[in-house]
């Protein structure tokens, strides 16, 4: 049986990722972190997250981030960013790629901020789209 986010089940924008399509067998997640509701509710996110990519197994997927509004309120949460990166981590042999698309400077700051952490593997997947405003829409 699926795991289901109940916070997310009674409001789904409190932690803002979601399985936004699926194509050519590859599943497409999306987030936005600045929609969070609950951008605070690290254990929470990281539950919603690790289930969310339990659920899809073996099989491939992208993640999309969007930081378009991420600010400082997000940067500070660096337990959530790390988390994060290591449920990324853990599913990362089937992870196909990982787009950032619309990067704030404080997005972008936390990802150099976190460069240090991430694997060889983790770089070779990461774009970061920052030379034009992106829709989700692009890639699906």
């Amino acid at each position: 049986m699926d795991k289901i986010c109940k916070v997310c089940a009674a409001d789904p924008d409190s932690h803002s990722f979601k399985k936004i399509a699926e194509k050519r067998g590859v599943s497409i997640f999306y987030t936005k972190p600045s929609s969070a509701k609950l951008y605070k509710d690290t254990e929470g996110i990281l539950t919603h997250f690790g289930n969310i990519l339990e659920q899809n197994k073996n099989k491939k997927w992208v993640l999309i981030i969007d930081g378009d509004g991420f600010d400082i309120r997000h940067a500070t949460e660096i337990s959530t960013g790390a988390g994060l990166l290591k449920l990324i981590n853990t599913y990362i042999s089937t992870l196909v790629e990982l787009k950032v698309i619309n990067p704030s400077w404080h997005m972008k700051g936390a990802l150099k901020l976190g460069n240090s952490e991430f694997t060889d593997e983790l770089r070779s997947k990461l774009t970061v789209i920052d030379d034009r405003v992106c829709s989700v829409l692009q890639f699906l």
